[in-house]
Formats: C-alpha cells, sequence, structure tokens
C-alpha cells in the first residue's frame, strides 16, 4: 500500500499538474474560472487533473489539490470550476469525494470547492445550502463556493 494519496496517484502511473513542492500559493484554473489556495508555513503541496485524466468517464470533478500537513496527515482539496450550474458540480463533487481511489488513512482534511463565475448569496441558494450539510453530515467535508479568483487557505 502507498504512503499516502500522492505516492499511490504516482505509483498508478498519474503525473500530477504541478509536482509536490512548497509554494505559498497554488492556483489551478480552467475555461476562465481559477481556483487559488494560499498554503501557510511552508508546506508541500501539489495538483492533479482527476476530470478525463484519473476519472475519463462518468461524473467527476476538475483538479485535486494535495497538502501535506505535520507528520503523515494531508489535506485534500476537491475543486469543481464550473459555470453556473451548482447542482451539476454538487454531484460531480459527490461522485469524487466517493471514489475509493482517493481514500487513504492519511487524508485527515478534506474539503470540496465549487468555483463560479458568480454564486448567489447563500439564502437564495438552497441546493448549495442543503448540500453543505449533507456533505457535512455524510462525509465531514467542508463544501463551499467561492468566486474565480477569490483566494481559499489552508
Amino acid at each position: 500500500m502507498a504512503d499516502n494519496t500522492y505516492s499511490l496517484l504516482k505509483a498508478s502511473g498519474y503525473h500530477p499538474e504541478q509536482e509536490l513542492s512548497a509554494r505559498s500559493i497554488l492556483s489551478a484554473s480552467e475555461l476562465g474560472k481559477r481556483y487559488r489556495l494560499a498554503i501557510s508555513g511552508g508546506r508541500r503541496s501539489s495538483l492533479f487533473q482527476i476530470d478525463g485524466y484519473i476519472i475519463s468517464s462518468g461524473k467527476r470533478c476538475d483538479k485535486l489539490v494535495l497538502v501535506e500537513n505535520a507528520g503523515d496527515d494531508w489535506a485534500e482539496i476537491f475543486v469543481e470550476l464550473k459555470g453556473v450550474d451548482v447542482a451539476s458540480a454538487i454531484e460531480q463533487l459527490r461522485v469524487s469525494l466517493g471514489s475509493p481511489l482517493f481514500k487513504h488513512a492519511t487524508n485527515k482534511e478534506v474539503r470540496a470547492r465549487i468555483v463560479a463565475q458568480s454564486f448567489p448569496s447563500h439564502r437564495s441558494n438552497p441546493i448549495m445550502e442543503k448540500a453543505k450539510i449533507e456533505f457535512m453530515r455524510k462525509f465531514q467535508y467542508e463544501l463551499r463556493g467561492m468566486k474565480t479568483g477569490q483566494q481559499d487557505a489552508i
């Protein structure tokens, strides 16, 4: 068994878009949408393409960010870069989060992010609010909607 999700993916022949290295900002973009992650403490991070590469059929999210924490602990951040179809983005994340390929004992923190050109306020988007509750109850994962270019932090 691989030591962590990063080494498991590498051993399976998948090459990251951004190799594992220390960086203060990790950025991923697709079709005009951009996810930015500020990484504190000089921790190492990597970015993998899921859609069309690691998972090539069915529903799946766009990207996987892996951040190395203290010891053998890792954080996984699943990212869906979307136009406006929040319901579809939620389903793509739900399927990706459930994939056994990304399950590993060292993944102590898992997040899901939907990055869109614009996002309605939480009160006017009951689909997103219900999904946030479901993801926390069912998976213990934080789901968050973000506008393109808005910075996330870890």
